[in-house]
């Protein structure tokens, strides 16, 4: 049964266990990494590059900033990249994360999840900016499987498109919907995009997950194992800015 959403009608096409803390620590020094596995950690945050995609004579660096507009409870980073080859291949994901993942619980157990992401780029990429959430049945160990990809596009930047086909489910207060299946991982992918870029985003992502839950037959029942938010670059050269990112959950 459709139920409306005032979240998502900023959104026209739809192509983890994580505890947020209610109240997050302030950022430490400023930090910068350019490893592939080094993360830099400072309070209730992780950024890290994740360049997984990496082809030689590309390069991507995340460094954490010394002040957020939103204050102790918000982190502030930014990346520098210059990746080419194949435009529809993502090369890196640089983002930040809950530094904590436990205790794990299912989606039914989230009320709400308040986020704020502000944002900018220097130059025309190829690529996006969004939240990109896993579920699973399992938080970790034997049979730990992303069942489904929950994707939240704030910009989608030149021609990368999200995965699957649209279709336009009656009812509801959106365009289009997206679902496709990820060929290499095999996991479905949910991705909602929004109507123009959204350079400064406050919302409850947990409309997200309601409506898939409602719409869409997803299973209450399975465990959020992840929540990243920042940008996903193809081809490009440039800087990536986040001036204010905070999560919370209830």
């Amino acid at each position: 049964m459709y139920k409306p959403f005032t979240l998502l009608s900023l959104l026209t096409t739809i192509s983890p266990s994580l505890s947020f803390p209610s109240t997050l620590l302030r950022r430490a020094t400023a930090a910068q990494t350019c490893e592939q596995y080094n993360p830099i950690t400072t309070g209730a945050y992780e950024v890290q590059k994740d360049a997984w995609g990496a082809i030689p004579g590309g390069r991507s660096c995340v460094e954490l900033s010394n002040n957020a507009s939103g204050g102790g409870d918000s982190v502030a980073w930014s990346s520098t990249f210059n990746w080419g080859g194949e435009p529809n291949a993502i090369k890196a994901i640089p983002n930040a994360q809950a530094a904590s993942k436990t205790p794990c619980k299912p989606l039914s157990e989230y009320q709400t999840m308040p986020s704020t992401f502000d944002w900018s780029i220097t130059t025309p990429i190829t690529g996006d900016v969004a939240y990109d959430a896993f579920l699973n049945p399992v938080c970790n160990g034997p049979g730990d499987k992303h069942i489904y990809e929950i994707m939240v596009w704030l910009a989608k930047l030149g021609t990368l498109q999200p995965i699957g086909s649209p279709t336009s489910p009656a009812g509801i207060q959106l365009a289009g919907h997206s679902k496709g299946t990820n060929t290499q991982t095999g996991t479905e992918v949910f991705s909602f995009v929004a109507h123009s870029e959204l350079q400064s985003f406050q919302g409850d992502l947990m409309e997200f997950f309601n409506y898939l839950i409602w719409n869409q037959g997803v299973d209450a029942g399975l465990k959020m194992t992840s929540m990243q938010a920042g940008f996903e670059v193809s081809v490009g050269e440039g800087r990536f800015a986040v001036t204010d990112y905070n999560i919370s959950s209830t």
